[in-house]
C-alpha cells in the first residue's frame, strides 16, 4: 500500500536490488540485539519518563557507534573519527546534538591541537514525548526545523538526522523536507526491517571512502538511481497507458453505433474508465487486495469448451471485483468504479488485441515500483492528453497552448507546495481547535489536582478534539487530479492516529501509577494570548511525528464520507481523484466508498445552467454541510484562465462577484467563492499568481480581501519555477473568515492584527524547508496597511522609506509634462526596419529614399546615460494623415500606388515582396506601404529620454539627435540633465522593483500607470548646477569609452575576422592583457595567425585603449556616486534611509554600494 505519512527518499524497488547484492557484517545478529533493549523500554513507557538529555549518550553509543559502526573520538584514537557529539555549527547556526561526517585532530605550528572536519549529517534528538514536528512548550522550532537550521549553516551538508527514540528519520538536502525514510524503533523489532536501516545508515554504505566532494557513497548512488528509475518508470508506464487508451478510442469508435448520443466524448469516457478498473486491478493484485496475476490469468484462461473471449473474462473479472466472488477468493469492493455500465459492459466490445495490451499494464510492481509520486504525474498528465483525444475525436488539430492547461488553467502542484498548504490551511485550522479546547477545559491549570483527575481530564480534550476532525469539512474547488485532497487524506489521518494513540495511553494506564504515563505534549495557552489572536499555528509537512500504521478502514471511511470534498470542471479530474482516493483506501475485503457524494463534476464559479450546463449549486449539491455553516478550510490551486477566455461567462459574473473586473482572470472568482463557501472563522488557502497585488483589475479583489477577510500568511515566490513549463509568478495566501461578518473600510481596522509574509528567493527553493524558512526569515505586516490599494509584501520600515520617497515625489507624467511616448510600431517589422547594407542599396538605387530612411534603436541598444546606435534603419513613411505626399489626395489606391513607385522607385521594389503581409497588418492606416498615425513625431527628432519597456538593468539614455525607435522602446521628450540622473540613481531602481510589475526573470515592466505614477522629487535650491555638471560629464564619458569600444571591436572583426565576440571580448577592458590575449585567440577563426607580431600589434591596441577605458570609467564611478548623494538630498533621505536602502538593495544595483559596510 502506499504510505499515508511520508514520501520515501528511496524508490523501493532500487533499494531492495541494492540491498540483494549487499554482505551484511557476520555480527549483524548481535548488532540487532542491542537495539532490542531500546525497543523493550519503550514500549512500556520508561524512555518517556527519562528527560530529554539523559539519553543521548547512550542513544548514540548504543545505536550509531556499535549497531551502525561509527568511531568516536575515543574510538578513532584521537585521530580520525566519524560521529561527534556537540557539534557546532558554522556562522551562529546553532549547536547539534552529534554530526556524521570525516572528522579529524591536526597539531598546530604552536603544537596545539585543532579540530576539524566535514559534517555530513547533522543530528538532533529529543525525547520520546516530543513530537518531531511541532515545537516543545517555549520553543519556535520543532527538531525537523532544528536539523534544517544546522544543515543551512554547513557547507556541503548533504543530509539530516532527527530522532525522539521513537522514531529516526533521515532527509536529504536537495529535496524538500516532504520526502524522508522513516524508520520506527518498534518495527526495527523485525530482522527485515532492521536490515533496511542498517543498509541505509551504516557507515560503510552512508560515508564515502574520503572527505572529498566528488566521492559519493553507496547511498548517494542509491538516491541519484532511485531518481533516474522513478523517472524511467514514469515515463514507461505513462506512454504504455497513452497507447492503450488511444488504441480503445480509436477501436471504439470504428466498432460503436454512430447513433450513440454524444458519441465522441462517451468513447474517450468509456476507454478513460476501462483504464482506471485495469490500474485498480494492477494495484490491489500487488499490494495483496487481489489474488496475484488475477488479470493475467483470465486473459490465458483457455476455455475449450465455452469459447469464451479475453474480453468476456475480463468483464467476469470486474463483476467479481464489484460483488466479490467465492473461488477464486475476490473480495467485493464496488465504490462506483466497477457497477454495472451497461455501455461498456454490453454494447461495447475490446478485441484480443487490446486485452493483451491491457494486460500488459499489469507487469509493473505496484507495490515497488510505482510510487504515488509517479501515479500522480500520470494522473495529472493524463488530463491534459484527454484534451488531445477529444479534438481529434471532433477532427481538429490539437494545440496544447489552448488545450485543457490554457483553458481550465491546468498546472500541477510540486507535492511540496500541496502538503505545506494543507499545513498552513488545515493544519493552522485544527491546531487553533486544539488550543481552543485546551483552554475550554483547563489544561494549563492540571498541576495541582489529582492524576486520576487530570487523567479524565486529558481524555475529555482528546474525545473533543476527536469529534472537531469527525465535524471537519475540507474543500478542493477545482480538485483536478486530487493532488490537495490526498494530501488533507493523509494529514487527517494522521491526526486520527494521534488521538487513537493519546485515548489509548490514557485509558490503559492504572490508577496506582505514581505518574501519568505518555502522552503527546497538549497545547498549553492562556486567556490573552487566544484572544489577542497572537496563536502561530505551525505548518507541518509531515505532522504529527509518529507515522501511524495504515489508516484503520473506518477512519478512512470517516475521512473519505465527512471530511473531504472536491468539484471539478472536467469530468475526467473527477474519475481520475476518485481512482486517486480508492488506491488510497483500499483494504482486503473492505467494500469501496461511494465518493458520488462528496467529489462531484460542475463549474464552481456558476450557478445558472443557463449560462453553464455544468452549473454548480453549491447548498443543493452538499446541504449537510452548509446546514452546519459551510466548510471549514478550502484548499487548492485554483484555474489560470485569462480573461479573454471568459467572455460568454462575463455578464454572468459581474452580475455575481463583487471582485469582478473585465479583465480579471478566472482565479480571482475562486477567491471570492471559495470564501463565500467557508463558515464563518474558516481559513483559506490557495496558491495562485500574484499579479492581483498590484494590477488595476485586481482593485476589487483588494477591497474584498480588505473588507471581508483577515491574511494571516503570504508567501511570494515571484519567479521560482513552481509548475513546469510555466512561469505565472505564484504565490501562497492563507485567509480567514471573520466570525462576524465585518463590512469596515480598512484604515479603521486596528494595527493588532499581524500578516506575516515572506518572499522565497528563486535560487534558495530547491531543497528548502519552506515552513523553516518562512518562521525564520518571514515579517510581520500590520493588516490594516492592506487595502483596496497596491499591496506592499515589504517589512514596515520599507514600506515607511516607500512612502516618504513617493510624498517627496510628484509623479513623472507631471514633471516632464507628459506621459512616455511608444517608440514606432510598424505592424511589420522586418519590412520596414533595415540593416546598414539595405539602406545603402536602396539609396544607392535612389537618393531620393535617403529622406526618409531613418536610424533608429532597439531594446538592446538602450544603454546607461546614452543609447548605443548599432548602424539599424527605419524606413520612416510616415501616414498621409501625418504628411502630404504625393499621393495622399488619390482615392484610388492603384493610382496612388503608381505615384509612390515612381516618387520612391527603390522603396516601392524593395516594400512590394512584403504586401500581401503589410495589407492585412492592423497597424496601418491609408495605403499598405505607410505607417500607422503618429501625433508625436517631434518627440524622436527632439532631445529626449529613452528607457526601455521591459528592463532588466536600469538603463536610461539621452539623446539629442534625431533618432526613432522601434515599439520595445519608450522615450520622454526632455533633455533634463536632472531626470536622467534621478533616472538611473540607486535610490529610483530600488523603489521601481518594488513599485513596478515583474515580468519573467525579474526584469521590470516601465509601461503605464505604473511607470507614469514614478515619484521624481523636485530638485534642490542650489543643487541644478551641481547635478547637470556632474551628468554632463559622465555623459561624455560614457561617449568617449562607447567610441573607443566600438573603435577596437570593429578592428579585431575586420582585422581578425572575429564574428562571435563572446561576453568577455565584448567587454575586453575589463580582461588584463594576457586575458584578453587569450580571448582573440580562442574567437579567431582555425588556422589564423597568431605569432609575434599579431601578439603584439594586440598589445599595443590594448595598451592604447583599455587603460584609458578603465581610467574614464572610475571616474564616472565618483561621479556616479555623488550624483547619487544630491539624489538622495532631493528626497530627503537620512543616514538610517540610506542604510536601509542598501541593506534592502534589490539585484543589479546600477552602481556598488559606495563604502560598503562589512
Amino acid at each position: 500500500m502506499f504510505s499515508a505519512t511520508t514520501r520515501a527518499l528511496f524508490h523501493l524497488k532500487t533499494l531492495q536490488d541494492a540491498m540483494k547484492n549487499f554482505t551484511f557484517p557476520l555480527d549483524f545478529e548481535e548488532r540487532h540485539h542491542i537495539v532490542l533493549p531500546w525497543v523493550k523500554h519503550l514500549q512500556n513507557g520508561t524512555l518517556d519518563q527519562m528527560k530529554e538529555v539523559s539519553l543521548h549518550g547512550d542513544f548514540l553509543r548504543d545505536i550509531f557507534q556499535d549497531v551502525l559502526g561509527y568511531r568516536s573520538l575515543i574510538q578513532g584514537s584521537g585521530e580520525t573519527w566519524e560521529i561527534h557529539a556537540e557539534q557546532t555549527m558554522a556562522d551562529g547556526g546553532g549547536s547539534a546534538d552529534a554530526a556524521i561526517g570525516f572528522f579529524a585532530a591536526s597539531t598546530g605550528s604552536r603544537g596545539n591541537v585543532k579540530l576539524g572536519g566535514r559534517v555530513i549529517a547533522p543530528i538532533e534528538l529529543k525525547g520520546a514525548k516530543n513530537d518531531l514536528d511541532r515545537p516543545s512548550p517555549g520553543r519556535k522550532e520543532s527538531a525537523v526545523d532544528q536539523g534544517w537550521r544546522y544543515a543551512n549553516y554547513t557547507p556541503h551538508c548533504q543530509w539530516v538526522i532527527v530522532s525522539n527514540y521513537r522514531e529516526i528519520r533521515l532527509y536529504q538536502t536537495s529535496k524538500t523536507p516532504a520526502y524522508y525514510e522513516s524508520f520506527l524503533l518498534e518495527d526495527l523489532q523485525n530482522l527485515e526491517n532492521f536490515k533496511r536501516f542498517y543498509f541505509i545508515l551504516c557507515r560503510q554504505n552512508f560515508l564515502g571512502k574520503s572527505p572529498e566532494l566528488t566521492d559519493a557513497s553507496r547511498i548517494d548512488r542509491l538516491l541519484l538511481d532511485s531518481d533516474q528509475r522513478e523517472e524511467a518508470i514514469t515515463k514507461e508506464l505513462y506512454e504504455q497507458y497513452k497507447a492503450v487508451r488511444l488504441s480503445l478510442t480509436q477501436h471504439f469508435r470504428r466498432t460503436t453505433p454512430k447513433s450513440l448520443r454524444n458519441r465522441n466524448y462517451v468513447l474517450i469516457e468509456k476507454a478513460q474508465k476501462l483504464l482506471d478498473r485495469i490500474l485498480f486491478i494492477a494495484f490491489c493484485e500487488d499490494c495483496g487486495l487481489l489474488p496475484p496475476k488475477t488479470l493475467t490469468k483470465a486473459y490465458e484462461f483457455q476455455d475449450i469448451y465455452g469459447n469464451s473471449s479475453p474480453w468476456d473474462r475480463y468483464k467476469q473479472v470486474f463483476r467479481w471485483v464489484n460483488a466479490g466472488n467465492e473461488n477464486p477468493a475476490i473480495p467485493g469492493y464496488n465504490g462506483g468504479l466497477f457497477k454495472p455500465d451497461p455501455l461498456l459492459d454490453e454494447t461495447f466490445e475490446v478485441n484480443d488485441l487490446l486485452c493483451s495490451q491491457l494486460n500488459q499494464l499489469t507487469r509493473f510492481d505496484f507495490a515497488t515500483e510505482v510510487s504515488v509520486n509517479i501515479l500522480g504525474r500520470i494522473f495529472e498528465q493524463s488530463i491534459t492528453d484527454l484534451e488531445e483525444l477529444k479534438a481529434e475525436a471532433e477532427g481538429q488539430i490539437f494545440d496544447q497552448k489552448q488545450g485543457k492547461r490554457k483553458r481550465q488553467g491546468v498546472y500541477y502542484t510540486p507535492a511540496f507546495i500541496t502538503e505545506y498548504i494543507v499545513g498552513l490551511g488545515l493544519g493552522g485550522y485544527l491546531r487553533e481547535q486544539e488550543q481552543r479546547l485546551a483552554l475550554e477545559l483547563g489544561l494549563g491549570d492540571l498541576g495541582d489536582l489529582p492524576l486520576e483527575t487530570q487523567r479524565e481530564r486529558e481524555i475529555q480534550f482528546w474525545q473533543a478534539y476527536h469529534g472537531v476532525l469527525e465535524q471537519m469539512r475540507v474543500l478542493d474547488p477545482a480538485c483536478g487530479s486530487g493532488a490537495f485532497l490526498i494530501a488533507a487524506f493523509d494529514y487527517l489521518s494522521r491526526e486520527y492516529g494521534r488521538v487513537d494513540r493519546s485515548l489509548k495511553a490514557l485509558t490503559e494506564s492504572t490508577s496506582n501509577a505514581e505518574t501519568i504515563p505518555a502522552k503527546p505534549a497538549v497545547p498549553m495557552v492562556t486567556q490573552g494570548s487566544l484572544l489577542n489572536g497572537n496563536l502561530e499555528p505551525q505548518v507541518s509537512l509531515a505532522d504529527p511525528a509518529i507515522p501511524s500504521e495504515s489508516t484503520k478502514p473506518e477512519v478512512a471511511a470517516l475521512i473519505l464520507s465527512q471530511n473531504l470534498y472536491g468539484v471539478d470542471l472536467s469530468p475526467e479530474s473527477v474519475e481520475i481523484t476518485k481512482l486517486s482516493l480508492w488506491l488510497k483506501t483500499a483494504k482486503p475485503g473492505q467494500v469501496l466508498l461511494d465518493l458520488d457524494d462528496n467529489i462531484k463534476v460542475g463549474n464552481s464559479i456558476v450557478a445558472n445552467a443557463r449560462v453553464d450546463k455544468a452549473a454548480f449549486k453549491w447548498q443543493r449539491q452538499f446541504p449537510q454541510v452548509f446546514a452546519a455553516g459551510g466548510f471549514d478550510v478550502v484548499l487548492g490551486n485554483p484555474p489560470y484562465v485569462r480573461q479573454e477566455l471568459l467572455s460568454p461567462l462575463k455578464p454572468y459574473l459581474q452580475a455575481n462577484y463583487q471582485t469582478y473586473d473585465g479583465v480579471a482572470d478566472l482565479y480571482v472568482y475562486f477567491y471570492e467563492k471559495g470564501l463565500e463557501v467557508l463558515k464563518p472563522g474558516g481559513v483559506l488557502s490557495y496558491i495562485v499568481t500574484n499579479k492581483w497585488f498590484k494590477a488595476g483589475y485586481g482593485e476589487p479583489l483588494r477591497r474584498f480581501f480588505a473588507e471581508n477577510t483577515v491574511v494571516e500568511q503570504i508567501l511570494d515566490f515571484g519567479h521560482a519555477p513552481i509548475f513546469e513549463d510555466a512561469d505565472v509568478f505564484p504565490c501562497i495566501i492563507s485567509a480567514r473568515k471573520p466570525t462576524q461578518k465585518r463590512q469596515v473600510p480598512a484604515v479603521q481596522r486596528g494595527p493588532e492584527l499581524l500578516v506575516r509574509v515572506c518572499p522565497i528567493p528563486r535560487e534558495q527553493l530547491p531543497g528548502l524547508n519552506l515552513s523553516q524558512y518562512v518562521q525564520e526569515q518571514g515579517y510581520d505586516v500590520p493588516w490594516d496597511g492592506f487595502t483596496a490599494n497596491t499591496w506592499s509584501l515589504e517589512p514596515p520600515a520599507v514600506n515607511g522609506l516607500m512612502q516618504k520617497i513617493q510624498e517627496r515625489g510628484i509623479p513623472l507624467k507631471d514633471f516632464a509634462g507628459v506621459k512616455p511616448y511608444y517608440g514606432i510600431k510598424t505592424g511589420l517589422n522586418e519590412a520596414f526596419l533595415i540593416d546598414e547594407a539595405t539602406r545603402n542599396h536602396l539609396v544607392q538605387a535612389d537618393s531620393h529614399s535617403a529622406e526618409v530612411i531613418k536610424p533608429y534603436l532597439r531594446g538592446q541598444d538602450i544603454n546607461r546615460w546614452i543609447p548605443n546606435w548599432n548602424n539599424l534603419w527605419i524606413i520612416l513613411l510616415k501616414s498621409s494623415l501625418n504628411t502630404k505626399w504625393p499621393w495622399s489626395n488619390h482615392n484610388d489606391v492603384d493610382q496612388a500606388e503608381i505615384i509612390f513607385s515612381e516618387y520612391f522607385p527603390s522603396l516601392y521594389k524593395y516594400l512590394h515582396p512584403f504586401k500581401n503581409a503589410l495589407q492585412k497588418r492592423q497597424d496601418k492606416c491609408c495605403y499598405w506601404w505607410e505607417l500607422r498615425p503618429c501625433a508625436f513625431y517631434d518627440a524622436f527628432t527632439n532631445p529626449k529620454i529613452f528607457f526601455q519597456q521591459i528592463q532588466f538593468h536600469p538603463y536610461f539614455a539621452l539623446s539629442q539627435q534625431e533618432i526613432f525607435s522601434n515599439n520595445k522602446v519608450s522615450l520622454l521628450p526632455t533633455d533634463s540633465l536632472y531626470l536622467i540622473s534621478v533616472l538611473n540613481s540607486p535610490l529610483i531602481w530600488w523603489y521601481s522593483w518594488r513599485h513596478l510589475p515583474h515580468m519573467k526573470d525579474d526584469a521590470l515592466a516601465l509601461v503605464g500607470y505604473h511607470m507614469e505614477t514614478l515619484p521624481i522629487a523636485n530638485v534642490l535650491q542650489n543643487m541644478t548646477a551641481q547635478v547637470e555638471e556632474k551628468a554632463f560629464i559622465i555623459i561624455e564619458i560614457t561617449k568617449s569609452n562607447q567610441q573607443a569600444h566600438h573603435e577596437v571591436i570593429d578592428w579585431l572583426k575586420v582585422d581578425h575576422k572575429i564574428t562571435k565576440l563572446g561576453q568577455k571580448l565584448e567587454n575586453f577592458a575589463s580582461l588584463d592583457c594576457d586575458r584578453f590575449l587569450e580571448e582573440v585567440r580562442q574567437r579567431q577563426p582555425k588556422g589564423a595567425s597568431f605569432g609575434p607580431k599579431v601578439v603584439k600589434q594586440l598589445r599595443e591596441v590594448y595598451n592604447d585603449y583599455a587603460p584609458g577605458i578603465q581610467s574614464r570609467q572610475n571616474q564616472a564611478l565618483i561621479l556616479e556616486n555623488q550624483l547619487s548623494d544630491l539624489v538622495n538630498q532631493a528626497y530627503g533621505l537620512t543616514l538610517e534611509d540610506i542604510d536601509l536602502l542598501w541593506k534592502t538593495a534589490p539585484p543589479r544595483m546600477p552602481i556598488p554600494r559606495p563604502h560598503a559596510q562589512p
